[in-house]
């Protein structure tokens, strides 16, 4: 082989070199990027069904035959409750229904706490955080029974819609309570989330415990949560597209 031949192959194999070793440093420059964006899909994606629940505070199993769940041990809870949230949809609303396994629905005032009660706290834009200002969340309790509000700091803090979009309702069946939600996907309100098929949001639920055998308004509640306790603790939900579906009435034997 002749000294040019020689030299162009060193050159070569010196720039293959280089293309390499930079392709393995633009892979370690991105990796750290990507582990660092902030997901809310960790725990569970709900991918609804659809259907028109009638909100009674009965998480009735045919009305919610079609619906996607998800179940687990209340993170914090003293007697280790357990919950299921059911997510169902149809062309209008998003439907959430709740079942816990507690011994009693209470129903009280402990400092403004209105016997047991559900808050449901949204993640509108699924940021992968909650207390956003200007974010929804909603509570479900025995003597309001409904409250529509949205975030005012990164606190946690809430002002009350002064439209109230939505219903809720609650009651005790059997061994268990029962909590049931609607919640439009666009209601036009300024304070409301707007949402499309293919969009995702998520949320929290968090439930208050009080426990009726003792005198109030102490002890405090029993709180916990499902998924977590953490901002970035949170269930998701792919908003789904049942424009041109067509439902054929389920018929029971």
């Amino acid at each position: 082989m002749s000294k040019p031949e020689l030299s162009y192959n060193r050159f070569y194999f010196r720039l293959a070199k280089n293309i390499v070793f930079m392709l393995i440093i633009l892979a370690l420059l991105l990796t750290p990027y990507q582990l660092s964006l902030v997901s809310a899909t960790s725990y569970y994606l709900f991918h609804p069904g659809f259907g028109t629940p009638t909100i009674d505070g009965n998480v009735e199993t045919s009305e919610w035959a079609a619906a996607d769940t998800y179940t687990q041990v209340m993170h914090g809870s003293n007697t280790g409750l357990t919950g299921s949230l059911y997510v169902l949809q149809d062309k209008e609303n998003l439907y959430l229904g709740f079942i816990i396994d507690d011994d009693e629905l209470t129903v009280g005032d402990w400092y403004g706490l209105l016997g047991d009660t559900l808050e449901i706290n949204f993640d509108d834009n699924n940021s992968g955080s909650l207390f956003e200002v200007g974010e929804n969340s909603v509570t479900i309790n025995a003597v309001t029974p409904y409250r529509d509000a949205h975030f005012v700091n990164t606190s946690g803090g809430k002002h009350e819609d002064v439209q109230q979009d939505g219903q809720g309702n609650l009651a005790r069946q059997g061994s268990y309570n029962h909590f049931e939600l609607a919640f439009p996907l666009c209601s036009g309100d300024i304070y409301d989330f707007c949402l499309s098929p293919g969009n995702i949001l998520g949320l929290q639920i968090k439930y208050y415990d009080i426990d009726s055998n003792t005198a109030m308004p102490s002890p405090s509640p029993s709180t916990s949560f499902l998924p977590g306790n953490e901002a970035t603790e949170l269930v998701t939900i792919e908003i789904q597209d049942f424009s041109n579906s067509v439902f054929l009435p389920l018929i029971y034997r």
